[in-house]
């Protein structure tokens, strides 16, 4: 079993940076970088990570205290900080795919281990739309009892997001949810700013087909500040190396990886009792296919974008007011508006569902709908300009 409060905050971090480094909802334009800086580094102190792994988007380290003219992020959940000089990836290029694999082990004491597996995979391509791209990002959570998958798909003006199963569409405004995680570690990558003469240069390598230059921090002191951990914290952070190459061309991360044990992390087992476990990470990320043919398409299965699908009623034949509209709201749920009060608007239901054979029963804004095996639930309240509103829940 894995610690849930690590396991919890790893799943949000790895979700941020992926959506981070595929872009975000308003793109302006914007130039990129006039030049790169010099990176260099400087500490003979290896050292380890907390037990909270870095964001990919613009992590390497500039050597000057003069930070030269950054890119300006298109996207506002990537924004950077003014000291930060690496570019985003959406930002210097037209198309890309990311991969990636987060690997948690858990060592307990009578020494079994449990193993949670997070793969990633996503691209990006500019597109003449709103929004200046077409984005792709599928998660994948592996352990020992379930298997989890959430896919979502940026496509125009839509964001088509499926988990367990089921698809929710919702206007790409309205996506906050899955389109703005990365603002929650800004904060965060200021952090690693603030490192910034703290790591070493290692040279230039070669990352698939992309000439970039790596560079390295193993020092758990570093890591502590950046992640800001308590220093009563009881995790012992026991070793950490992180390891980031910027491209060349474009100035922006191409890749990294973090590897790092921790102990001393409380666990819950079982039984309910309190347990210490140590656990190890292994987290990487890759942009790779930069510039080429990429296509992004919504698979077979996923809901026309902006259709609304009620149980039991074909598209267009759910009982509406007169003047009333039906439409996904910001979680992509169908959401009836009218000009009728919420009393109004509970009587026409009443009336309406009676007349279609179907059962309308509840009190205080709360109704179960049925006919046969066919049920989903109304809920009834106003809007801001008192009007009444429904919003319907599938069961």
């Amino acid at each position: 079993m894995i610690s849930k409060r690590i396991l919890t905050l790893l799943l949000i971090l790895l979700l941020a940076m992926s959506l981070a480094a595929c872009g975000d909802d308003e793109p302006e334009e914007t130039p990129t970088p006039e030049a790169q800086p010099t990176l260099v580094a400087a500490t003979d102190t290896p050292a380890a990570p907390t037990n909270t792994p870095l964001p990919p988007t613009n992590t390497p380290v500039p050597a000057t205290t003069e930070a030269p003219a950054a890119a300006a992020n298109t996207p506002a959940p990537v924004a950077e900080s003014a000291a930060n000089p690496f570019a985003a990836p959406n930002s210097v290029l037209d198309s890309y795919r990311t991969r990636g694999q987060f690997l948690i082990t858990t060592t307990y004491t009578d020494t079994t281990t449990a193993v949670q597996d997070m793969a990633l995979d996503g691209a990006f391509v500019k597109a003449d739309n709103a929004y200046g791209s077409d984005e792709l990002l599928r998660m994948t959570v592996k352990d020992a009892e379930s298997v989890e998958t959430i896919e979502i798909y940026k496509m125009g003006e839509w964001v088509s997001v499926k988990t367990q199963g089921e698809w929710v569409t919702v206007g790409r405004d309205n996506a906050g949810l899955f389109t703005g995680m990365s603002d929650l570690f800004t904060g965060f990558v200021d952090e690693f700013v603030i490192e910034q003469n703290d790591a070493e240069n290692l040279g230039t390598e070669s990352v698939g087909d992309q000439s970039a230059t790596h560079y390295r921090i193993d020092n758990i002191d570093i890591f502590r500040r950046m992640a800001q951990v308590a220093p009563d914290s009881q995790e012992v952070i026991e070793s950490v190396t992180m390891d980031m190459w910027v491209a060349e061309e474009g100035n922006y991360v191409l890749k990294y990886t973090i590897l790092s044990t921790v102990s001393n992390v409380p666990e819950t087992d079982e039984s309910g009792a309190e347990v210490m476990v140590s656990q190890s990470i292994n987290w990487s990320y890759e942009i790779f296919d930069v510039n080429t043919d990429v296509t992004i398409e919504l698979p077979a299965d996923a809901p026309e974008p902006g259709a609304v699908s009620i149980p039991g009623f074909a598209e267009g034949e759910f009982p509406l007011p007169e003047g009333g509209t039906v439409a996904a709201n910001m979680i992509g749920m169908p959401e009836v508006t009218s000009d009728l009060t919420q009393e109004e608007l509970v009587k026409f239901y009443t009336e309406a569902f009676a007349a279609l054979g179907w059962s309308f029963t509840g009190d205080f804004g709360f109704y179960e709908v049925a006919k046969g095996e066919v049920t989903f639930s109304m809920f009834f309240d106003v809007t801001e300009d008192g009007k009444g509103r429904a919003q319907i829940f599938a069961n």
